[in-house]
Protein backbone atom coordinates (compact mmCIF):
# COMPACT_ATOMS: atom_id res chain seq x y z
CA UNK A 1 0.00 0.00 0.00
CA UNK A 2 0.91 3.63 -0.99
CA UNK A 3 2.16 5.78 1.72
CA UNK A 4 0.69 9.27 1.18
CA UNK A 5 2.84 12.70 1.77
CA UNK A 6 0.89 16.17 0.76
CA UNK A 7 3.27 18.35 -1.70
CA UNK A 8 3.10 21.72 -0.51
CA UNK A 9 3.08 23.75 -3.46
CA UNK A 10 0.13 25.83 -5.84
CA UNK A 11 3.13 25.03 -8.40
CA UNK A 12 1.83 22.20 -11.18
CA UNK A 13 5.91 21.97 -12.75
CA UNK A 14 6.96 21.28 -9.19
CA UNK A 15 3.64 18.77 -8.52
CA UNK A 16 4.99 16.86 -12.19
CA UNK A 17 8.38 16.81 -10.85
CA UNK A 18 8.22 15.21 -7.48
CA UNK A 19 5.51 12.62 -9.45
CA UNK A 20 7.81 11.73 -11.72
CA UNK A 21 11.05 11.68 -9.18
CA UNK A 22 9.03 9.23 -6.53
CA UNK A 23 7.25 7.19 -9.17
CA UNK A 24 9.38 4.11 -8.44
CA UNK A 25 8.71 4.28 -4.90
CA UNK A 26 5.48 3.65 -2.74
CA UNK A 27 4.41 6.81 -2.24
CA UNK A 28 1.45 8.81 -3.65
CA UNK A 29 1.51 12.46 -3.68
CA UNK A 30 -1.12 14.64 -2.91
CA UNK A 31 -1.78 18.50 -3.93
CA UNK A 32 -3.32 20.93 -1.79
CA UNK A 33 -6.32 20.90 -4.36
CA UNK A 34 -6.42 17.29 -3.14
CA UNK A 35 -7.38 17.65 0.02
CA UNK A 36 -9.51 21.22 -0.67
CA UNK A 37 -7.10 23.16 1.46
CA UNK A 38 -5.50 26.49 0.54
CA UNK A 39 -2.43 27.51 2.47
CA UNK A 40 -0.69 31.27 2.49
CA UNK A 41 2.53 30.96 2.58
CA UNK A 42 4.60 33.87 2.67
CA UNK A 43 8.34 32.50 1.17
CA UNK A 44 10.57 35.14 3.29
CA UNK A 45 12.84 33.21 4.66
CA UNK A 46 16.69 34.10 4.11
CA UNK A 47 17.23 30.79 2.53
CA UNK A 48 15.56 28.04 0.39
CA UNK A 49 15.83 26.02 3.45
CA UNK A 50 14.05 28.28 5.70
CA UNK A 51 11.91 28.73 3.11
CA UNK A 52 11.10 25.14 2.36
CA UNK A 53 10.71 24.20 5.87
CA UNK A 54 8.30 27.09 6.91
CA UNK A 55 6.35 25.85 3.86
CA UNK A 56 6.42 22.28 5.25
CA UNK A 57 5.12 22.96 8.10
CA UNK A 58 2.28 25.71 7.26
CA UNK A 59 0.73 23.11 5.12
CA UNK A 60 1.18 20.44 7.52
CA UNK A 61 -0.40 22.17 10.66
CA UNK A 62 -3.26 22.48 7.67
CA UNK A 63 -3.29 18.99 6.47
CA UNK A 64 -2.31 17.35 9.84
CA UNK A 65 -0.65 14.94 7.76
CA UNK A 66 3.02 14.23 6.43
CA UNK A 67 4.13 17.34 4.25
CA UNK A 68 6.94 17.68 1.83
CA UNK A 69 7.66 21.24 0.61
CA UNK A 70 10.33 22.39 -2.03
CA UNK A 71 12.42 25.72 -2.66
CA UNK A 72 14.67 27.16 -5.21
CA UNK A 73 17.34 29.76 -5.68
CA UNK A 74 19.68 30.85 -8.43
CA UNK A 75 22.71 32.42 -8.83
CA UNK A 76 23.77 33.33 -12.85
CA UNK A 77 27.50 34.11 -13.07
CA UNK A 78 27.97 37.56 -14.76
CA UNK A 79 25.04 39.27 -13.04
CA UNK A 80 26.18 41.50 -10.56
CA UNK A 81 25.10 40.85 -7.31
CA UNK A 82 22.25 43.46 -6.73
CA UNK A 83 20.66 41.67 -9.99
CA UNK A 84 21.15 37.45 -8.61
CA UNK A 85 17.97 35.72 -8.34
CA UNK A 86 18.59 34.16 -5.39
CA UNK A 87 15.68 32.54 -3.22
CA UNK A 88 13.83 35.37 -4.81
CA UNK A 89 13.31 34.11 -8.67
CA UNK A 90 10.10 35.82 -8.89
CA UNK A 91 10.65 38.67 -7.00
CA UNK A 92 12.36 40.40 -10.19
CA UNK A 93 13.71 44.04 -9.79
CA UNK A 94 12.97 44.05 -5.89
CA UNK A 95 8.90 43.92 -6.24
CA UNK A 96 6.97 42.78 -3.42
CA UNK A 97 4.57 40.99 -5.47
CA UNK A 98 5.54 37.54 -7.58
CA UNK A 99 6.33 37.90 -11.44
CA UNK A 100 3.93 36.30 -14.00
CA UNK A 101 5.18 33.17 -15.69
CA UNK A 102 5.69 35.01 -19.00
CA UNK A 103 7.45 38.08 -17.13
CA UNK A 104 9.94 35.90 -15.43
CA UNK A 105 10.65 34.70 -18.85
CA UNK A 106 11.07 38.20 -20.38
CA UNK A 107 13.22 39.48 -17.66
CA UNK A 108 15.97 36.66 -17.39
CA UNK A 109 16.36 36.63 -21.01
CA UNK A 110 16.97 40.11 -21.50
CA UNK A 111 19.25 39.89 -18.13
CA UNK A 112 21.22 37.30 -20.74
CA UNK A 113 21.41 38.98 -23.37
CA UNK A 114 22.90 41.65 -21.88
CA UNK A 115 26.06 39.42 -20.41
CA UNK A 116 26.48 37.74 -23.63
CA UNK A 117 23.27 35.26 -24.04
CA UNK A 118 24.65 32.65 -21.91
CA UNK A 119 26.13 32.25 -18.43
CA UNK A 120 26.27 29.11 -15.87
CA UNK A 121 23.17 28.91 -13.67
CA UNK A 122 23.72 27.13 -10.30
CA UNK A 123 20.46 26.51 -8.67
CA UNK A 124 20.30 25.64 -4.86
CA UNK A 125 17.11 23.75 -4.05
CA UNK A 126 16.18 22.28 -0.60
CA UNK A 127 13.27 20.11 0.64
CA UNK A 128 11.56 19.65 4.36
CA UNK A 129 9.61 17.04 5.04
CA UNK A 130 7.29 17.57 8.26
CA UNK A 131 6.46 14.09 9.57
CA UNK A 132 4.99 16.04 13.35
CA UNK A 133 5.56 19.24 15.02
CA UNK A 134 9.06 17.54 16.47
CA UNK A 135 9.98 15.55 13.17
CA UNK A 136 11.31 17.48 10.40
CA UNK A 137 13.95 16.51 7.85
CA UNK A 138 15.38 18.46 5.42
CA UNK A 139 18.23 18.23 2.52
CA UNK A 140 19.80 20.83 0.23
CA UNK A 141 21.30 20.42 -3.46
CA UNK A 142 22.86 22.54 -6.14
CA UNK A 143 23.85 21.64 -9.42
CA UNK A 144 24.56 23.67 -12.55
CA UNK A 145 22.97 24.31 -15.59
CA UNK A 146 23.60 26.42 -18.93
CA UNK A 147 21.30 29.58 -19.25
CA UNK A 148 20.97 31.57 -22.65
CA UNK A 149 19.02 34.29 -23.89
CA UNK A 150 17.29 32.07 -26.51
CA UNK A 151 13.92 30.20 -25.91
CA UNK A 152 13.19 27.23 -27.13
CA UNK A 153 9.77 25.55 -26.39
CA UNK A 154 6.44 27.36 -24.69
CA UNK A 155 6.12 28.88 -21.57
CA UNK A 156 6.05 25.92 -18.55
CA UNK A 157 3.48 26.92 -16.64
CA UNK A 158 5.37 26.91 -13.00
CA UNK A 159 8.55 27.20 -14.71
CA UNK A 160 9.18 29.61 -17.52
CA UNK A 161 13.08 29.48 -16.83
CA UNK A 162 12.51 25.58 -18.29
CA UNK A 163 12.65 27.52 -22.04
CA UNK A 164 16.15 29.19 -21.40
CA UNK A 165 17.82 26.21 -19.42
CA UNK A 166 20.06 23.77 -20.88
CA UNK A 167 20.96 20.59 -19.51
CA UNK A 168 24.89 19.99 -19.65
CA UNK A 169 25.22 16.61 -19.68
CA UNK A 170 22.84 16.35 -22.37
CA UNK A 171 22.78 19.80 -24.48
CA UNK A 172 19.07 19.84 -24.46
CA UNK A 173 17.24 22.77 -23.36
CA UNK A 174 14.34 21.61 -20.04
CA UNK A 175 11.48 22.47 -22.34
CA UNK A 176 12.31 18.91 -24.63
CA UNK A 177 12.96 16.98 -22.12
CA UNK A 178 10.18 14.28 -20.31
CA UNK A 179 9.97 15.30 -16.50
CA UNK A 180 11.03 11.58 -15.90
CA UNK A 181 14.37 12.83 -17.74
CA UNK A 182 15.16 15.99 -15.76
CA UNK A 183 18.52 16.02 -13.77
CA UNK A 184 16.70 17.54 -10.95
CA UNK A 185 14.91 14.59 -9.90
CA UNK A 186 17.61 12.51 -8.63
CA UNK A 187 17.88 14.69 -5.57
CA UNK A 188 14.38 14.09 -4.50
CA UNK A 189 13.66 10.87 -5.52
CA UNK A 190 16.77 9.58 -3.00
CA UNK A 191 15.59 12.41 -0.24
CA UNK A 192 11.86 10.82 -0.50
CA UNK A 193 13.36 7.04 -0.42
CA UNK A 194 15.61 7.57 2.77
CA UNK A 195 12.82 9.05 4.42
CA UNK A 196 9.72 7.49 3.49
CA UNK A 197 10.37 4.74 6.70
CA UNK A 198 9.47 8.12 8.84
CA UNK A 199 5.89 8.76 7.08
Amino acid sequence: MKKQILFGTANPAKVQIVRAAVEPLPVEILTPADLKIQVDVKEEGESTEENAERKARAYFAAAGMPTLAIDGGLHITGLSEGKQPGAFVRRIQGREQDATDGEVLDHYARELAKIGGEAVGIWRGSIALVVSDEQVYADTFTYRTVLTSKRRGGVTPGAPLDALTIDPATGRYFTEMAWRERPDLEWVFEFVRQHIGRV
